[in-house]
């Protein structure tokens, strides 16, 4: 019975590294030669029509971005970079983002989803991210200034990552213009191999390609007619303003209306299941419902802040704090403000601010 065991197990072993030869002979991971990925810098600057901004409208953009070429340095071992018949670069396509409404598309923000094609020579556009990797066609070396191995003399420049589609799909309409910040969309990978493989191992990417920009709509939203909405506290007795997270003693509250008209070019249509809001956010916050108005010199501690209420008394989140609104895009929102004491103690004496936004979304 041993014996058995004992001879069960080395045919184990003899199988297993008879599979796995295969798969590795002439792969090699590629890195940038430069040491870093080259970036690839996609804008887009679009105004859309009211018909446009609609669920499932798809914008189209060809990439572009600078065609700045890159270098590439592959492990390859000392017999493929020698190779008569030199060697392939397998291109491999990965993103960071998460998934979105469908196969191949992924979420850049609560209104657009992406997806991206990169042009990889003798292919065409090729969709990110790759199931499996696509082969340049071309054979590297240095007779033709081609090289890619480090073993090589000659660098190939390659541009892989500046070409191509991208698709922007909208998955909710939304108010005015929506900003596109920096965003990774793709990430480009080689590697080499002396014969077209699915599976090549992979180093760092090569190239990294991002979007950034702004959309615009004619639909858009008024507050209060475009001007500022200012809310003034007067003066107040420091000897009266001493308890933390406090108002001053028999300070009454200041009411101020936000008023909204966004029926002048008519609103998009709206979703199922989603609604027309107007968004609250603080530019300096302080657990969440504390709008910072001064801090104090010495160590930059909050001394002061601002908290709004609404017509039931609630306090109202400065981050992403979401106000009723009427559907039809018309009406009025009735607040209240008052400033408290964040650090307990007479507060030095002297002017505070503070600034908050206001924007109206669909979601």
């Amino acid at each position: 019975m041993n014996l058995r065991k004992s001879v069960l197990f080395a045919l184990t072993l003899g199988f297993s590294g008879f599979y796995a030869l295969p798969v590795l002979a002439g792969t090699a991971t590629c890195d940038p030669r430069s040491g870093s990925a080259t970036a690839y810098e996609n804008s887009i600057l679009r105004d859309l029509s009211s018909s446009e901004n609609a669920r499932g409208s798809i914008i189209n953009e060809a990439m572009n971005s600078s065609q700045q070429s890159y270098q590439i340095s592959c492990n390859c071992s000392a017999a493929d970079a020698s190779s008569a018949n030199g060697v392939l670069i397998m291109y491999t396509l990965q993103t960071t983002l998460p998934l979105g409404h469908t196969t191949n598309y992924f979420k850049i923000n609560d209104h657009l989803d992406v997806t991206t094609q990169v042009a990889i020579p003798k292919n065409g556009n090729v969709t990110v991210p790759t199931s499996k990797a696509v082969s340049d066609g071309t054979h590297h070396w240095d007779k033709e200034n081609t090289g890619i191995c480090a073993q090589q003399s000659t660098q190939d420049n390659l541009i892989t990552g500046s070409q191509g589609n991208i698709d922007l799909y909208i998955t909710t309409p939304f108010i005015g213009e929506l900003t596109i910040p920096r965003t990774e969309i793709a990430r480009v990978y080689a590697s080499s191999a002396t014969v077209t493989t699915t599976a090549p191992p992979l180093g760092s990417p090569v190239a990294i390609l991002y979007l950034s920009g702004t959309i615009t709509v004619p639909q858009n939203c008024e507050i209060n007619q475009g001007e500022i909405i200012s809310v003034r506290f007067g003066t107040i007795q420091a000897s009266r303003f001493t308890k933390i997270n406090t108002p001053p003693d028999g300070y009454r509250p200041i009411a101020f209306d936000i008023k909204y008209d966004c029926t002048k070019n008519g609103l998009p249509v709206i979703p199922n299941n989603d609604k027309l809001e107007m968004i609250l956010e603080g530019q300096d916050v302080e657990n969440q419902y504390y709008l910072i108005a001064r801090r104090r010199p010495s160590d930059n501690k909050a001394d002061i802040g601002i908290v709004v209420q609404d017509a039931g008394g609630t306090y109202m989140p400065f981050a992403q704090g979401v106000l009723p609104m009427n559907q039809n895009g018309l009406g009025k929102v009735t607040l209240t403000a008052f400033p408290i004491n964040l650090v307990g103690g007479e507060l030095d004496t002297g002017e505070f601010e503070a600034t908050a936004t206001l924007k109206v979304d669909i979601r």
